[in-house]
C-alpha cells in the first residue's frame, strides 16, 4: 500500500505551502520536498497552478458604463439622530 506521507498530491500542498507563507520559488520549495527525480514535474505543476486564475470566469463590470443606481442627491437619506431626550429613561 502506499504510503500517504509521500503522495504527490501532498507534496504539492507542501509546495504550495511554502511557497505562499514563507515566499520560496516553487523550484526550491520543490527541492526541499520531493526526491530529485520528482523536483522538476512537481515543480512545474505548482507553477501552473499558482498561474492559473481562479477568478477567469467571473464578469468584471465595465468601469466605462454607466452606474445602475446614480442618486444625484441623497438628502432624506441620511441616518436619523437620536438625541438624549428620546433615549428610554
Amino acid at each position: 500500500m502506499a504510503d500517504p506521507e509521500k503522495a504527490p498530491g501532498n507534496k504539492l500542498d507542501e509546495v504550495h505551502f511554502l511557497t505562499d507563507n514563507f515566499d520560496i520559488p516553487p523550484l526550491r520549495a520543490a527541492q526541499l520536498v520531493a526526491d530529485r527525480t520528482e523536483v522538476d514535474e512537481l515543480a512545474e505543476q505548482a507553477m501552473v497552478e499558482r498561474q492559473r486564475d481562479p477568478l477567469a470566469a467571473v464578469p468584471v463590470p465595465d468601469p466605462e458604463k454607466a452606474p445602475e443606481h446614480n442618486e444625484k442627491e441623497i438628502g432624506d437619506l441620511h441616518k436619523p439622530v437620536v438625541h438624549d431626550r428620546s433615549a428610554p429613561t
